[in-house]
């Protein structure tokens, strides 16, 4: 999974204030727990979803921040994202609000629940790292629904192995108890027919259906790949941006470019996989006063 933004997040371990079962500081809960009180005076047909993505636009881009020396532990960063770890955010405050949590207690539960596998951490590879399997996972489990099916029946068949086929950039590799894991995930991957939907298609046919709010998953012909960028939905008037942690203006960011126009310049990108958070349905009618 980790290509451009996805890859970036290999290295530079950032936001480790100190040694502990877990990883984050004094301002994340600070923040964590204003956002959580601010969501709770929001009208109630609000898009929490997008209050909270757009709440975080303006800090800044930073690769690898989950990559912590040491035994596989929670990170929690809201000084700086990549695109995984802004969405990953969002999505835990998201749960809290609707679970009525306003406690950073409850958001690194949430962050945890929707990160690891089963929302266990056991391990390097117990980390959900092909998008692929995070979406699997979460589904599985009643956090999220895909709803790529609805507007295509395209397939791409695909091996994911890019992990351990360059194990030299992942410094967790060094352990070979981590990468023998690795590879056992990937072997569940194997020839996996993954839904999509062309961007020619998606540009052609329209997006009406697409809530503010959708987690948008970028899929790649990469080899070895499935996705390489993560954000969310977000209309500016008429017109579909994406608002994500990006690494061109090195800041979370509502896109400039409408979506359409941003995937013609991505050479690489596929198509796109669309994502919603279970139970926020808000977001559908969230053009007309957010």
């Amino acid at each position: 999974m980790k290509a451009f933004c996805l890859l970036s997040c290999l290295f530079f371990a950032a936001c480790l204030p100190g040694v502990g079962r877990d990883l984050a500081g004094v301002s994340d809960s600070v923040r964590v727990e204003n956002l959580l009180l601010q969501a709770a005076g929001l009208p109630a047909d609000s898009c929490r979803t997008l209050f909270f993505a757009s709440s975080l636009a303006g800090t800044p881009y930073a690769a690898g921040t989950l990559e912590a020396d040491g035994e596989e532990r929670l990170v929690v960063c809201l000084d700086q994202f990549d695109c995984t770890t802004f969405v990953e955010t969002v999505v835990a405050l998201t749960l809290c609000d609707m679970q009525g949590r306003r406690s950073f207690a409850g958001f690194k539960e949430n962050l945890r629940r929707i990160r690891y596998r089963d929302g266990r951490i056991a391990g390097y590879a117990s980390r959900l790292h092909y998008f692929s399997d995070w979406i699997y996972d979460n589904e599985r489990r009643g956090i999220v629904d895909e709803l790529t099916d609805e507007w295509s029946v395209c397939r791409r068949v695909v091996s994911l192995n890019f992990m351990t086929r360059h194990a030299e950039s992942y410094p967790a590799f060094r352990s070979p108890s981590a990468y023998r894991a690795m590879q056992r995930v990937e072997r569940r991957w194997e020839d996996y027919p993954m839904p999509y939907l062309p961007k020619e298609k998606l540009c052609t046919s329209g997006h009406a259906d697409i809530h503010d709010g959708d987690i948008l998953a970028f899929t790649t012909s990469i080899e070895g790949l499935d996705v390489v960028h993560v954000g969310f939905a977000c209309r500016v008037g008429i017109e579909l941006h994406l608002l994500h942690a990006s690494s061109l203006h090195k800041q979370v960011v509502i896109d400039p470019l409408p979506l359409c126009e941003y995937l013609r310049g991505k050479k690489t990108f596929a198509g796109v996989r669309i994502i919603r958070i279970k139970a926020e349905g808000s977001c559908m009618d969230s053009r007309n006063g957010r």
